[in-house]
């Protein structure tokens, strides 16, 4: 294959200019499209052999629809959102290109790809998406090949569940009017490790988590059955049903079963590492 022109809409961004990096690296000459560019996003369609959509998700399917009709048929059209099942649907009406949809599970941060995931969900065809797979396997990442329907539903629990827990857990604090250095003195290092990772996703652009929340619709089923389990345990707590408690917390850890001591495992080891940082 001659070298490959990948053009990235919405290059401008941080993931754009990451993967702009990443497909120099891997030999590609890669065209850039944003709102501050002299190349326009039709311009650079029409010029390349994959084509990939690197913009905010609430902005994706109007980027599809405007570029997708404009892709060469032999070439790739692809995304790289937090949700599949709309983007995949979109690029395969509004082009004829082969369709693949990327999820790198991973933010521009990171130094390599090597050991991070990225999922892959199969649209249209088959050429592009083997060579999309190989040159992600050479650098070493850890490929995940699943449908957009599933993806999504996974995305619900791992980001929408997830993402909403953290948010409202800095609420109740606020409600409660605890202040979050006191309450550390308090403490265990797995409170502190758990409030790290809230701060961290507290820490991020909240435009980007609101179209993660509201836009995959799988995230609404998954967050009513958080609240829901919620509303049980709740319920047990008021009644003061100790055995209650307990078959409940039995029951989530029989669900976890061998996960549950590798957790112990490498949270001892994390919180080591917290300890030895605090010395």
């Amino acid at each position: 294959m001659n070298e490959i022109k990948v053009g990235i809409i919405g290059g401008t961004g941080q993931m754009g200019q990451w993967f702009k990096r990443f497909f120099q690296d891997n030999g590609c000459e890669v065209l850039i499209a944003g709102r501050s560019t002299e190349l326009t996003h039709e311009e650079c369609a029409k010029q390349s052999d994959v084509v990939i959509v690197s913009v905010p998700i609430d902005s994706t399917i109007e980027i599809i629809k405007k570029i997708g009709p404009l892709v060469r048929k032999d070439a790739l059209l692809m995304d790289l959102t937090s949700v599949k099942e709309e983007p995949i649907k979109a690029m395969k009406k509004f082009s004829k290109a082969e369709v693949v949809g990327a999820h790198p599970v991973f933010g521009p941060s990171v130094s390599t790809i090597k050991d991070q995931t990225v999922v892959l969900c199969k649209g249209r065809g088959k050429k592009w998406f083997k060579w999309l797979e190989s040159i992600l396997d050479k650098n070493g990442a850890k490929l995940k090949v699943t449908t957009a329907k599933h993806h999504d539903q996974m995305m619900g629990v791992i980001q929408g569940v997830i993402h909403f827990s953290s948010i409202t857990i800095s609420h109740t604090l606020k409600e409660l009017g605890i202040g979050v250095k006191e309450s550390q003195e308090f403490s265990s290092p797995i409170y502190k490790l758990r409030l790290d990772m809230v701060g961290r996703i507290l820490n991020q652009d909240p435009s980007l988590y609101a179209d993660i929340e509201i836009l995959n619709k799988r995230s609404k089923k998954a967050i009513k059955t958080y609240l829901n389990t919620q509303k049980k345990l709740l319920k047990i707590i008021n009644k003061k049903d100790k055995d209650g408690f307990v078959r409940y917390f039995k029951e989530a850890a029989d669900y976890l079963g061998d996960f549950k001591e590798e957790a112990e495992e490498y949270s001892d080891y994390v919180i080591q590492k917290i300890i030895e940082r605090e010395k």
